[in-house]
Parts: C-alpha cells; sequence; structure tokens
C-alpha cells in the first residue's frame, strides 16, 4: 500500500558547517558536495577531512539513516542530489553547501530505500522545479513544508531496498575490480614511459640497466636513445566540442546523446541524462571523453556515438594505440593537478594548448608490445561496464515497476 506523508514531517532538516580553508584536510571525517553528489550511499570509508570542535561535531554529526542533499550549486543538475548514511560517522562532519536530513521515526522510511527513491527520476524532477534560480541554483527550503511523499508501507521498503542494494553492491564490486585492472595498467605505463624501465633486448628495465639516455632540447630532459618527441596532435585525432542550442536538449531521448562536460561521467562511461536535436561536434563511440574545464584532465570512455559541448574533447589514437593514448592523458592530469595543487589553477585547456601538449614517443614496437597487454585489462573493464550499465538500467526499471504494485519483492530481507 502507498502511503501520504509530509516530508517536514519525516525529517529534520539541518545546515552543514561553515569552514576555512585552514581547517580543511584534518581532523575529522568530513562529508563534502562531491562524496553526496557523486555516491547514493556514504563511502565505508571517508577520504576528506575537517578540523572540527567537539561541539561542531555533535551540531554537524553523521548517523545511520540521515540523509544528505546537494543544496546549492551553478548547475540544476548538480542540485537535490542525495546521499545516504548507512552506519554512523564518529567525528565527521558535513559541508555547509548540503543539508542533512534526519529521520523523525523509525518505521516509516527505510534508508537503503530511500536511497534509491530521492535518486528516482520523479523526485529529481520535482527538486529541480522548485529551486530557486539567482546567480546560483539553491533548493528553496519551502519544499520541504509542502512537499508530499508517496511512500509504501515500511516492510515493503526493506525488502525493495534491501534488493536494490544488493544490485547496487554488485556495482560497485565491478567498479572495485575496474579500478584495480586501470591502476595494474597505469603502474606499467608508469613503470615503462616515465620511468623508461621498460624491457630492453634482453628483456631487462632499460634505464636502471643502463641503457643509453639522450637530451631532448624540446621536452628538455633525457630520454631513451632512439626516442622521439611528438605533440599530441601527432599521435591523436581531437575534437573539441562545442554546444548545441540550448532549445535542443531534452531528456526524452529524442535525437542524439549529448554531454555537455565532466558532470555526465559516471565509472568509464558516460551516464546519459540528455539528447540534442541539433548535434554539432561528435564523438565516436569508444572515443577518449577529455574534461577541458575545471576539473581539466577528468576522462571517460563514450560508450556511443555522441554529441560533445564545449566542456569536454574526444580524442582517439591516429595508430590504433588507444590503450597507450588513454595512459597518456591520465599522466597529463597527473600534471595538471599538481600544478593546481601548486597554485597555478586551470580554469581550462585551450584548443592549442591540448594540440600542443608534449610527450617522449617511443617505438611502435613497444607500443604494440604495451596495447597487447593493457588491451586484456580494458576488455575486462568493458565487460564489467557494460554489466554495470544492464545492472543499473535493471535497477532504475524497478523502482517504479516495484512502487506501483506491477512487480513484487517475494519473502523477507537478509
Amino acid at each position: 500500500m502507498v502511503n501520504k506523508h509530509k516530508f517536514n514531517k519525516l525529517y529534520e532538516m539541518g545546515s552543514g558547517i561553515s569552514t576555512t580553508p585552514a581547517q580543511a584536510g584534518r581532523g575529522g571525517d568530513f562529508v563534502s558536495f562531491s562524496t553526496v553528489f557523486n555516491n547514493y550511499f556514504l563511502p565505508a570509508e571517508l577520504t576528506d577531512r575537517m578540523d572540527a570542535s567537539s561541539k561542531e561535531q555533535e551540531t554537524y554529526s553523521v548517523k545511520e539513516g540521515d540523509v544528505f542533499l546537494t543544496r546549492t550549486s551553478e548547475t540544476l543538475d548538480e542540485l537535490g542530489m542525495s546521499s545516504v548514511a548507512i552506519k554512523d560517522y564518529p567525528k565527521a562532519t558535513y559541508s555547509g553547501f548540503l543539508k542533512r536530513l534526519r529521520p523523525t521515526q523509525t518505521d516509516v522510511t527505510y534508508h537503503k530505500f530511500m536511497a534509491f527513491y530521492l535518486r528516482s527520476g520523479l523526485f529529481r524532477k520535482t527538486m529541480n522545479n522548485n529551486a530557486v534560480m539567482t546567480l546560483r541554483c539553491s533548493l528553496n527550503e519551502q519544499i520541504f513544508s509542502y512537499l508530499d511523499l508517496l511512500l509504501l508501507d515500511y516492510p515493503d521498503q526493506v525488502k525493495i531496498g534491501d534488493l536494490l542494494y544488493r544490485l547496487h553492491e554488485k556495482i560497485e564490486l565491478n567498479n572495485r575490480i575496474n579500478a584495480e585492472l586501470e591502476a595494474m595498467a597505469k603502474t606499467l605505463y608508469d613503470y615503462w614511459f616515465v620511468q623508461f624501465d621498460f624491457p630492453d633486448a634482453s628483456g631487462q628495465p632499460y634505464k636502471s640497466s643502463g641503457g643509453k639516455m639522450v637530451y631532448n632540447p624540446t621536452l628538455k630532459r633525457e630520454i631513451p636513445e632512439g626516442w622521439g618527441d611528438k605533440q599530441l596532435s601527432d599521435i591523436a585525432n581531437i575534437t573539441m566540442g562545442q554546444s548545441p542550442p540550448g532549445d535542443s536538449y531534452n531528456e526524452d531521448g529524442d535525437g542524439t546523446i549529448f554531454f555537455q562536460g565532466s558532470t555526465d561521467f559516471g565509472w568509464l562511461f558516460p551516464t546519459t541524462r540528455q539528447y540534442t536535436t541539433a548535434p554539432s561536434r561528435l564523438a565516436k563511440k569508444r572515443d577518449i571523453l577529455l574534461s577541458v574545464r575545471a576539473p581539466v584532465g577528468d576522462m571517460n570512455i563514450a560508450n556511443n556515438d555522441c554529441c560533445i559541448g564545449r566542456g569536454l574533447a574526444a580524442l582517439n589514437s591516429k595508430q590504433g594505440f588507444d590503450g597507450f593514448l588513454f595512459y597518456v592523458m591520465k599522466y597529463f592530469k597527473q600534471i595538471f593537478d599538481r600544478r593546481n595543487a601548486e597554485g597555478t589553477t586551470f580554469g581550462s585547456i585551450t584548443k592549442d594548448d591540448l594540440h600542443s601538449l608534449p610527450l617522449a614517443h617511443p617505438s611502435d614496437e613497444l607500443l604494440r608490445k604495451y596495447d597487447d597487454i593493457v588491451s586484456k585489462y580494458n576488455r575486462m573493464v568493458f565487460a564489467r561496464s557494460v554489466e554495470n550499465q544492464q545492472l543499473t538500467e535493471l535497477r532504475d526499471w524497478l523502482l517504479p515497476m516495484l512502487m506501483n504494485g506491477q512487480v513484487q519483492v517475494s519473502g523477507g530481507s537478509e
């Protein structure tokens, strides 16, 4: 049975902590805007830190069942995104760019169910329709005083929430395996093409075994004898994105898939949120999609032919060495991040800057050896990513079907 509840009767709303830069990076666990935006559930281990007093930790605490919503952003797409805590986080606090919704009851909302309910398309539209548009988008807090939630009985929420959570756990497991495979490929890239310890003619690590290094005046460093220097445009076909007219956007599947920027990125494949009936710049399936606006250097793989906005560029290898190109761009991402940390902020990268990025270039024989190894990893990553896409589609299809009774979950929760 579906029951109507006033949102503000189910949760107590709290605003996040106001902090200074000096507090960041030390102290207790901290729930950031990006953590909430990118996760249905708060990760088991929070990576952000914030120095806060005992009183602040009590006021801005994070407990099992808490729901966090992004409350302000430059775009509607980033507004009202939710993440749910499935355990207590002692001494943790949460960002002032978030709202905390703490349950006022124990038998009306089941936190695992609410994680999927609040990320559903219908609820997201409700949030966006009630946002306040000024210089930034922000949640209209009055919405919680008049918004009704249509919720199933608590036992049904438990069955559905646990089922969807098991799908979520499988997706997360695939993501962790993919991350390990990618880390292995990246380690090999660093070992061969950054440290120059690729296998020499005797199978020994080149530089560590005394392989000859030659100074390259263009790169201003030593590289292995026989290597050359090239610019990114020498090894990659590069398409800079161009956003189509705003009135061509839609969420109904009409036209061509459109990715605006890095906010569309999921794991490996981007997340389709909108389409365009007037595509301009196109990327091909399996192209590398590169964010050219902050955060510069974030990457993804196009799983379909698609239109790309001006926040992205599409790249593919001119010689078919896409595995090498992918980790070349991962290497450049490290450089961008390091310069940002040093205070040289990259708000964007221009076409000329991207095309002229310099790199040491090895022989085709070595590139083939690398791609032969990495292609095996890539096939495994691709297979799990396709499975995740199918599991995600199943999850998103199941929720409304379960809500309206067209599909039922038998048995109890685990």
